[in-house]
Parts: structure tokens; C-alpha cells; sequence
């Protein structure tokens, strides 16, 4: 079985096709130290775009699931893919022309690379099944799931 991370959620509206859902605060965001500087614990909603049945309605409430391994991917892919391919960029650079000006133009270059290779893997891997879904049935609000 794969392992997922699930939250529950609220619709909100309806935009070009896509059910807008709000996701309650995790329970463990009260008492962590991080909760003002991390996107989760924030005071603002968190809203995501999901496909969602045409039964669903204004109200609806709903568990969305994600894969334990999108959140690593997406983690890998924007942590450390751009900061060594600016590493790569700037040693190859340094080597070919053996100047200064060359490393920082290189690691320029390298970390540009890096960033647009990341937006290249993450579009093929969510697009591939990494994405949130609706894991339980839509209910209607007073209706226990």
C-alpha cells in the first residue's frame, strides 16, 4: 500500500472546470515552532484546484490525498536539483576557461538550468498520477463520512 498524506477540505466554488477547496489547518500546526514561516501553518486558507464529480456542490466536504512520495519528489526537485546544478555549471565553467568571470557566468547558467530541468521533471511526475486526489465520497455539510 502506498503511504498518503490526507487532509480534510471544504468546496468553495467552481472555476474553469475545477472545484476550488479549502484545506483545514493540520492538527499539528498549534503546536509547532515553524508555523509562521511554513505555508501549511499559515492564518491564510489554503485553497487547491481539483477535478472533481458534477455531483459535487458549494459545501461539500471532502478528504484529499496526496502521495507520501510526491511531497519527497517535490522536495528533491527544489532543494537540490537547482543548487548542484549551479555547482556543475560554475566547476565545468571554471575548468574550460579558468577564469572567475567564466565560474560565475557558469553557475548562472547552471542554476537557470537546474530550475527549468526541475519545471520539466515536476510537470512530467505530477502529471503522472503524483497529484491530490479525493480519496473518500463527497458529503453534504451535517453528513458524517
Amino acid at each position: 500500500m502506498i503511504d498518503s498524506i490526507e487532509r480534510s477540505g471544504e468546496v468553495v466554488g467552481f472555476e474553469h472546470g475545477l472545484a476550488q477547496i479549502r484545506l483545514e489547518r493540520a492538527s499539528g500546526c498549534n503546536g509547532c515552532g515553524s508555523r509562521g514561516t511554513c505555508a501549511s501553518g499559515s492564518a491564510a486558507a489554503q485553497l487547491i484546484h481539483l477535478p472533481l464529480p458534477e455531483h459535487t456542490r458549494l459545501g461539500d466536504h471532502l478528504t484529499v490525498s496526496m502521495p507520501s512520495s510526491s511531497v519527497a519528489l517535490a522536495a528533491l526537485l527544489g532543494y537540490l536539483l537547482p543548487p548542484l546544478a549551479l555547482l556543475a555549471g560554475a566547476i565545468i565553467a571554471a575548468t574550460c576557461y579558468e577564469s572567475d568571470g567564466a565560474a560565475v557566468l557558469g553557475a548562472g547558467l547552471g542554476f537557470v538550468a537546474g530550475l527549468l530541468l526541475a519545471r520539466l521533471i515536476s510537470n512530467y511526475a505530477f502529471g503522472r498520477g503524483l497529484t491530490p486526489s479525493v480519496c473518500h465520497p463527497v458529503s453534504q455539510p451535517g453528513e458524517h463520512l
